[in-house]
């Protein structure tokens, strides 16, 4: 069977469905719809993101193209859409420059993030450098839609500061974040992420206006706590590689 049609293949479309769950989330953030704003850029994420690599994979089309594409869906659906979304929510509570601030501050870091892992391999697959985009985009979406913090709460305006403040710095320093790739999980782990990746369609259908607080918990638990369970062994290894790499960004011209 054909996967690819010259450079655009099979898995090319579920990178247009992450891109075009950023673009809808967009529309729907200018537009006031801050709880389907959220909902589109997770549907692009869950139904995109998740499988484009899966399906490279497994039909054999990873490319040069694929990986470049996307790295700019990404940088659409989880950098630039989820800072509309804040943007959208600072402007619906009258606190428009606020807003304004964090979106840039969102925007910034995770441009950053991308230049300086685009310049230079960062070569250690079991950790991540830094907090993924992914993870910041995921937070700065459920945020602004949780009961928590945007609805009744006057815990909003300086909590964001703090919650979208430090997913900014956790984007750029180089703390070690655990992959699911090329290791075998603990099982608490793959626990965790069998639930992350199931209980939103649950809470979606069954206790609708919690999902976004659900999705908060798990995303904001992984930023704060998913360099724990990483290995010693694999602590050196990785301080090793971002020595390396980091003096290899420092030197480029």
């Amino acid at each position: 069977m054909r996967w690819s049609i010259s450079y655009f293949g099979v898995k090319d479309l579920f990178t247009l469905i992450n891109l075009m769950g950023g673009v809808m989330g967009i529309y729907l953030a200018l537009d006031g719809n801050l709880e389907w704003a959220g909902y589109a850029i997770l549907a692009g994420y869950l139904f995109g993101d998740t499988l484009d690599g899966l399906v490279a994979r497994a039909t054999g089309t990873g490319n040069r193209f694929g990986s470049e594409f996307d790295s700019a869906a990404d940088g659409v659906s989880q950098g630039l859409a989820p800072a509309v979304v804040v943007l959208a929510a600072y402007r619906a509570e009258g606190q428009t420059g606020l807003g304004v601030g964090l979106m840039a501050i969102l925007i910034a870091t995770a441009s950053i993030r991308q230049a300086r892992f685009a310049v230079a391999r960062f070569d250690y697959p079991l950790c991540y450098c830094g907090l993924p985009r992914t993870v910041s985009g995921l937070i700065a979406i459920s945020f602004p839609n949780s009961t928590l913090f945007f609805h009744d709460s006057s815990l909003a305006p300086a909590s964001g500061i703090v919650v979208i403040g430090l997913m900014a710095v956790l984007n750029l320093v180089p703390v070690p974040y655990m992959t699911h790739k090329g290791r075998a999980l603990q099982g608490y782990v793959r626990l965790l992420v069998v639930l992350f990746l199931v209980t939103p369609f649950l809470m979606f259908f069954l206790a609708r206006p919690f999902t976004f607080d659900l999705l908060f918990v798990y995303t904001f638990g992984y930023a704060l706590g998913a360099w724990i369970p990483i290995r010693v062994d694999e602590r050196r290894a990785y301080w090793a590689e971002y020595k390396r790499w980091a003096g290899e960004v420092a030197t480029l011209r």
